[in-house]
């Protein structure tokens, strides 16, 4: 299908190929860590729930040592306040037309990424070794039910957060759904719409970057964002090209570890094999497949698109990750994982498909969360 009639954002030669990027050498960082991430690291945060006039106190108590049940000391923190309770960030959730969001831009954002100094570089991810690499399951030991996964299975699990692979990470959410999203601003995270709790009371989103889940992030256990505000639209949990939205941290982690760019995308690349797509499926991962076609692409409401694929291995849980491409050494997504379809073509034939939300309205969200936030 034709691409849409708005305007083309980004560069409309191809991204590089599979060949391409397996030639490509590493680029190291040049700086050290900077000193806000190293804070991060050893800093923890409590969200405490009231509306008490008062600030709540902290009262630090030294335990001493028990040589007798061998207790070895250490320290005790009381919050002393009403209400004190450990919560996570409550977020707020708002919806506007695509409009809004298109008038909202400054002209002077860029669609491109952000690579810190301090950040190594690489084009293909480090991947863990596959005799080292488990069945996915849930917890309760069933086996996950994938989406299309196609024959064979290209997907390796990676244990890497140089850039861009450090920019995606876990999404959980208040209502106990996890997903992927990435960074693509400086307190910016794109993930799918269907990972915002829009009709819950008390709602929060987590995004932990580089989350090597038992482990923590990569960074640190402690280097994670809580979501402040959700913008896109509530698709009812609906497979669609605009099943995006973009949430403003309460950290400028992207300051720090980086962002993604952006780029429209041109029929002209269809079934050319240049994405790459990276996610947590069904609570596992993060995993990674490379060499990934677009078969096809739809357009939608709110400046939305389909972009399908036959050839993306996705699993519950990819939702929300990114599928991107190269161009050089700056990393742009097209779109972000949305779900599964069956396309029914007449008379009797069908064929399975996995959706990528992308389109204008996409581009013109981030472009106004670079803008706003």
């Amino acid at each position: 299908m034709k691409e849409s009639n708005n305007t083309f954002i980004g560069e409309r030669n191809r991204p590089l190929n599979s060949q391409e990027l397996a030639e490509c050498r590493p680029i190291l960082g040049t700086q050290r860590t900077p000193d806000n991430l190293l804070a991060m690291r050893k800093n923890q945060s409590i969200f405490i729930a009231g509306e008490s006039a008062e600030k709540p106190e902290i009262a630090i108590t030294r335990i001493e040592p028990h040589v007798h049940n061998a207790y070895t000391g250490g320290w005790r923190i009381d919050i002393i306040g009403e209400q004190v309770t450990n919560i996570p960030q409550r977020m707020q959730k708002i919806q506007e037309d695509a409009k809004f969001y298109q008038n909202g831009i400054n002209p002077s954002v860029t669609y491109l990424g952000h690579r810190p100094d301090w950040m190594d570089m690489l084009y293909i991810p480090r991947a863990v070794p596959q005799h080292l690499r488990s069945c996915m399951r849930r917890f309760n030991g069933k086996m996950t039910r994938p989406l299309w996964n196609f024959d064979p299975d290209d997907r390796r699990l990676f244990r890497d957060a140089s850039y861009p692979w450090g920019c995606i990470g876990h999404i959980t959410n208040s209502d106990g759904v996890k997903g992927s999203g990435v960074l693509v601003g400086r307190n910016i995270v794109l993930t799918a719409s269907h990972l915002v709790p829009w009709i819950s009371d008390n709602p929060w989103v987590k995004f932990v970057p580089a989350d090597y889940l038992d482990e923590g992030s990569l960074y640190g256990k402690n280097v994670y964002s809580y979501a402040l505000e959700a913008r896109g639209y509530n698709n009812n949990g609906q497979v669609s090209g605009y099943d995006w939205a973009i949430l403003k941290l309460d950290q400028p982690l992207g300051d720090m570890i980086g962002y993604m760019g952006y780029n429209s995308y041109s029929s002209d690349w269809e079934n050319e094999n240049l994405w790459t797509v990276v996610g947590y499926p069904s609570g596992v991962g993060p995993y990674w497949q490379g060499g990934i076609s677009i078969n096809d692409d739809d357009e939608d409401s709110n400046d939305g698109q389909e972009l399908e694929s036959e050839t993306a291995d996705i699993t519950h849980g990819n939702s929300g990750g990114p599928i991107f491409g190269m161009w050089g050494d700056s990393a742009r997504l097209v779109g972000v994982v949305s779900g599964e379809e069956t396309e029914y073509a007449f008379p009797f034939s069908s064929r399975q498909v996995n959706i990528f939300s992308a389109g204008s309205g996409l581009y013109n969200l981030i472009a106004w969360g670079r803008s706003n936030w």
